[in-house]
């Protein structure tokens, strides 16, 4: 089992994804975070993604939720914590480690280029906020597309 963190970062009404480099969903944009370390609590660890992939230093804001996806493509689990965070609006992203844009509601649900999972994601623990646990089936087509179910 993995644990990761999703940070969701506010501002002005939207909301931040990074494109994907590297990994799964290569070119797509996605929530930005990462691996639970060691010894680490989720809201540090979240705090540590942010830094490390947006260069910016932001505050835990609260737990908006958690899914458990497996990849059965891969035979793996993980349990994914979705967090908020706080940005000051006064400060700008300056030398992020990946590429990045600023989403407003309406753009995510018209987005096709956005992961499936992370825009499940967002609208259910942000925007509806109406659960606190997602259970996520990921599996992989022929032609190598993923679907959730």
């Amino acid at each position: 089992m993995v644990n990761v963190v999703l940070g969701i970062v506010e501002k002005e009404d939207k909301i931040l994804l990074i494109q994907r480099e590297r990994g799964d969903f290569i070119g797509l944009w996605g929530i930005p975070g990462g691996k639970v370390e060691e010894c680490e609590h989720i809201d540090e660890a979240v705090k540590r993604e942010m830094l490390e992939e947006i260069g910016i230093d932001m505050k835990f804001r609260e737990l908006l939720g958690v899914s458990s996806e497996i990849m059965h493509d891969k035979n793996s689990t993980s349990l994914l914590y979705i967090c908020l965070l706080n940005m000051d609006n006064s400060v700008e992203i300056e030398n992020p480690e990946f590429r990045y844009k600023w989403f407003s509601k309406e753009d995510i649900e018209k987005a096709t280029d956005i992961i499936e999972s992370d825009k499940k994601f967002i609208e259910e623990f942000y925007i509806k906020r109406n659960k606190n646990y997602l259970k996520m089936d990921c599996y992989r087509k022929e032609n190598g597309e993923y679907y959730w179910e």
